[in-house]
């Protein structure tokens, strides 16, 4: 690792025409008059002193599709990198260090995404120029200083949220890490209010710190962002509300042709560029769109999907010509996508391709490829040269999706905004086609009647689109959605109340009051009842988050011992996001109790995010429980047999639930999945590629439901069956001889060609053959699970997979006290706390804090595991066995891997059950009063940052049954701290709950979390 010992004393690329150089750089071209303008205007404000260096960025970007929007994540990450000259001065970075890229799909928007995944992968690999520049100052920002930075650590991080799960927050590892998160409304909006769907209590104030400091919100405001938008104003002013502000920016920014009303900051374009028809630009929105409208005849009744979706795959059909080779079908609902694709996959003459937000983000993002191979992205569209052509079928999820360009486009009619977004994918970048739609309207949605219940998405707004564009129809029966020529129709309406009729309607958030952030802000433990947050994300709406399903072939819940191996299998190989399906949590109830037609209950269910049938979201379930129908509802570290339900009444929105594959229910009524996944298991379970996906580790899992599904050609499926018959017997009588039966199988997979399905599999033999180079090493890394089942998980992260990957602890106690190094040696309490304490010193200072509140957060990192000084603690650390002398350890190389194996260690040593070391840190500091800080304030804080830093005592202590306690004792910096006895903080006047809130009045709610946050990543990483 090369570490650069120098720094520059000034940026070039601060200078004028820094960004246009950068961006050419990236992208090999110029970018447009109006993002050099928002360049410039940011950069400008950013450069100032006081209120101004906050104010950087307009509160709406005015700007048609097709504008390149997403050219503000460059703006934002340009301006950071500019920055780093405040470093040299000793000043503060003021420049938001989180980007948020925000979207009402259920499906990340990859135009974003992907645009900066690439943008980090050409600064990751600059090595000169302008690039280089703004690579080496991105990294001076996240190591906090101007030298000693090392020129492999990635300089800008990019992830994305699609369900919090276990380690799937790796954008959280550094609070100065220049971070783009691309992220649902669901998903990043309930971590900003402490309530991270998906996630313990212990990440919920990480979150929450992360989301609103030092934070950009770029919101792409769509059929339902405008609660969310109330939202954030409301939280921009009260992260004032505080004795003491820390002062960290929030910039919210909502991006859209239409801004809400009531903004005084709107950035426009107010150059020509536009109009120009030799321009690019001017190319992109000058371009002709016509459609034809049509009317659907016969589509009420109780064939009226069908029929509708006959309609929709005719008019693909008819759009199909030599030079139009790929169309695009929007439709409103689920139900009617899957028929219409179903309907033309009948035609062997097309390609048919469906694309909904009920898919998992593995199998969307093969498609996406398979979409991309076809050249249908914007940037290969223009020389296209189909062998077929090619017909998409897709929901919301496509509107702000993909940077896919079509030759044609059929749409169900919905709302003007909606239409608008879909045909930006129409022709997108102006090429020479002859682009042609038709716009189809269900006949008792073409006029306004009474006793007609209105969309449940797009309310009246569809049936009034229709008769405005119906007005405005040519001779020929079209009208032109090319951008120039909607805006003139547009300026025709008559005031903004006339085009708001046109637009999807959009509820008001619930007005946030002080109490509703009081509550919030306890998140342990949490209040009840407590507000429900997706009011002030959708509005007071009947619908609730999806349940997150995902399959494993080797587990089985029908006996004791089988569940308790399953929940070993599945600590070993936990489930991440990208193999998880979102179903609507009615609709899940429903196929767990085998009860109805789940495919039915589709019917109303739309992509668009916080909008969906009441019936599918709510409800209890009163089908008899089956035990054959058993799943196994994942909480992390938690999970226990108990998890293990047939209860359909016991799922909560939000979770996440495994599904064996055995399990009598038809997967594919709960989603899109891969039409080869007939067999329950070949597609099914993907938990070994999505658990190197999301983590940068190769994992493989051997178990016989698995391996049956490898094809017969490859030479390693028969050496595979056959070390798993008996495998438990063959590893007791000799271990050694499975792991060279293990080591052969590896090589033999090294050198296989399995099916696309199964790509990952050489790469993660070789990648395993890399690590564990030696039997021994083999034999001590295999776990056998049960009778049948071994899992070889690496420990070593694999770069070139996900550069941002990362591991993390959690809020378990003894889990958090496992080894993480790669070495796996034992760390010593004296080398841990101050390394925590420097990595909080750092965090602290980097992120402008004033030196007193620096010095109190290093200090509460210093005292902070105090606690694991307990005799009863050490002993556990070393698997159970009575420890009395030697050094304490703060993380073991003999701590459990799996929970079973860690009860068993707490048992034996006498450690309570949910004791937290944390308690014991905070009465051992308390013993040493030299040690804390003068100041009555500071000292409240080191003692909360101590006794919260897993999540706990927000507000008050947990309960623990430890009556007598042990006596503890820990010499630092000379002084000698002792404590006997239980700690009693789990009372109500010890304390911990005054102190917390005398400290959220002082720092504000997320300034609080915030400090929090800076002690307890400084743990995560040391």
């Amino acid at each position: 690792m090369l570490r650069v010992e120098t720094a520059r004393q000034g940026s070039a690329i601060g200078q004028p025409g820094g960004f246009a150089e950068f961006f050419a750089a990236l992208w090999g071209k110029e970018p447009f008059r109006w993002q050099k303008d928002l360049a410039q205007r940011v950069l400008q404000r950013a450069s100032g002193n006081g209120k101004e260096a906050q104010a950087t960025w307009p509160e709406a970007i005015a700007l048609p599709t097709a504008s390149g929007k997403t050219a503000c994540m460059d703006i934002a990450v340009f301006a950071l990198a500019v920055q780093a000259a405040r470093l040299n001065a000793g000043e503060a970075i003021t420049a938001p260090r989180r980007i948020f890229f925000v979207v009402d799909r259920r499906v990340i928007v990859d135009e974003a995404h992907e645009r900066a995944r690439r943008m980090a992968a050409k600064l990751a690999k600059a090595k000169a120029g302008v690039l280089k520049d703004v690579a080496d100052d991105l990294r001076r920002i996240a190591h906090g200083a101007t030298v000693g930075f090392a020129e492999d650590e990635p300089p800008l991080a990019v992830h994305a949220l699609r369900g919090g799960m276990y380690r799937s927050e790796a954008w959280l590892r550094n609070p100065l890490q220049p971070t783009v998160v691309a992220s649902t409304v669901d998903q990043f909006g309930s971590r900003l209010l402490f309530r991270a769907y998906g996630r313990g209590f212990g990440t919920w104030p990480i979150c929450a710190a992360l989301a609103a400091n030092d934070s950009l919100v770029l919101l792409d405001e769509a059929h339902c962002a405008q609660p969310f938008h109330q939202t954030l104003q409301a939280i921009r002013r009260y992260r004032e509300w505080a004795d003491v502000p820390l002062n960290r920016c929030f910039h919210p920014v909502v991006m859209s042709a239409t801004p809400p009303a009531g903004l005084s900051d709107v950035f426009m374009d107010l150059s020509d560029e536009g109009r120009d028809p030799s321009h690019l630009l001017g190319q992109r929105q000058l371009a002709s769109k016509p459609a034809k409208l049509r009317v659907v005849p016969g589509t009420s009744g109780k064939d009226a999907a069908d029929r509708f979706a006959a309609a929709l795959k005719k008019s693909a059909l008819n759009l199909l010509s030599a030079e139009r080779q790929a169309v695009v079908v929007f439709v409103n609902r689920v139900a009617t996508a899957r028929e219409t694709y179903r309907l033309l996959c009948e035609n062997e003459d097309v390609d048919a391709i469906l694309l909904t937000g009920r898919m998992r983000p593995l199998d969307k993002d093969a498609t996406i490829r398979k979409l991309r191979a076809f050249d249908l992205d914007s940037a290969s569209s223009a020389d296209r040269d189909l062998v077929r052509p090619v017909v998409v079928v897709a929901t919301q999820t496509l509107e702000v999706g993909a940077d896919l360009d079509f030759d044609g486009l059929v749409t169900e009619c919905a709302s003007l905004d909606a239409l608008r977004q879909r045909f930006g994918r129409l022709n997108r970048i102006g090429r020479g086609v002859d682009a042609r739609a038709e716009v189809l309207v269900r006949a008792e949605q073409a006029k306004s009647k009474r006793g007609v219940e209105a969309d449940p998405v797009y309310g009246e707004a569809l049936t009034k689109t229709w008769q405005w564009l119906d007005d405005r129809k040519s001779e020929d029966g079209e009208v032109d959605f090319g951008v120039v020529a909607l805006d003139r129709m547009l300026r025709e309406l008559a005031g903004e109340d006339s085009l708001t009729q046109l637009n999807a309607p959009s509820a008001n958030a619930l007005i946030m009051l002080p109490a509703h952030v009081d509550c919030w802000a306890q998140t342990a433990p949490q209040p009840q009842p407590t507000p429900d947050v997706g009011h002030f994300l959708h509005g007071p709406r009947e619908s609730v988050p999806d349940v997150l399903v995902c399959w494993r072939a080797d587990i089985d819940l029908a006996s004791t011992a089988s569940q308790n191996d399953a929940i070993e299998l599945l600590t070993l190989c936990p489930p991440c996001s990208s193999e998880t399906l979102p179903v609507p949590n009615g609709a899940f109830k429903r196929w767990l109790a085998g009860s109805g037609d789940v495919g039915a209950l589709d019917v109303d269910d739309s992509d668009v995010e916080g909008v969906g049938s009441a019936e599918n979201n709510s409800g209890s379930v009163q089908d008899r429980i089956s035990p054959t129908r058993r799943v196994i509802r994942w909480r992390g570290n938690r999970t226990g047999t108990k998890d293990i339900i047939a209860d359909p009444n016991a799922i909560r929105p939000g979770e996440v639930v495994v599904i064996p594959c055995t399990h009598p229910g038809d997967p594919h009524d709960l989603g899109d999945l891969p039409q080869d996944a007939s067999d329950a298991t070949a597609t099914l379970d993907v938990g070994d590629a999505a658990h190197r996906t999301a983590r940068a580790k190769p994992m493989l899992r051997l178990h016989r439901a698995l391996v049956e599904t490898w094809p017969d050609s490859l030479a390693a499926k028969p050496k595979a069956q056959s070390l798993l018959d008996g495998l438990a017997q063959k590893y007791e009588d000799d271990p050694h001889d499975v792991a060279e039966a293990v080591e052969r199988i590896l090589a033999e997979l090294s050198t296989d060609e399995p099916p696309e399905r199964l790509a990952w599999l050489p790469c993660a033999a070789r990648e395993l053959a890399k690590e564990f180079r030696t039997v021994v090493q083999l034999r001590r890394e295999c776990r056998i699970v049960g009778s049948h089942s071994l899992v070889l998980a690496g420990r070593r992260r694999v770069n070139k997979l996900v550069p941002e990957a990362t591991l993390f602890s959690d809020e378990d106690d003894a889990a958090a006290s496992g080894i993480s190094h790669k070495d796996g040696k034992p760390v010593p309490l004296r080398t841990h706390l101050p390394g925590v304490e420097a990595f909080a010193r750092l965090h602290a200072r980097a992120c402008g804090l004033p030196d007193d509140l620096t010095e109190a957060v290093a200090r509460a990192g210093l005292l902070h595991d105090l606690g694991k000084a307990d005799p009863r603690f050490q002993a556990m650390l070393h698997g159970g066995f009575a420890w009395s002398a030697g050094e304490p350890l703060a993380k073991s190389a003999r701590m459990p891997k799996t929970l079973a194996a860690r009860e068993s260690a707490r048992a034996a040593s006498g450690y309570p059950q949910g004791a937290r070391h944390e308690l014991l840190s905070l009465r051992l500091a308390e013993a040493a009063p030299a040690l804390l800080p003068e100041d009555g304030g500071l000292r409240d804080l080191v003692l909360h940052l101590v006794a919260s830093h897993h999540g706990h005592c927000r507000p008050f202590a947990p309960v623990v049954a430890d009556d007598e306690g042990a006596p503890a004792e820990y010499k630092l910096l000379g002084h000698q701290m002792q404590w006997a006895g239980p700690t009693g903080l789990e009372r109500l006047d010890s304390g911990v709950a005054e102190r917390y809130w005398r400290l959220t009045g002082r720092y504000g709610w997320w300034g609080l979390a915030w400090l929090e946050a800076l002690l307890r990543l400084a743990d995560w990483r040391r």
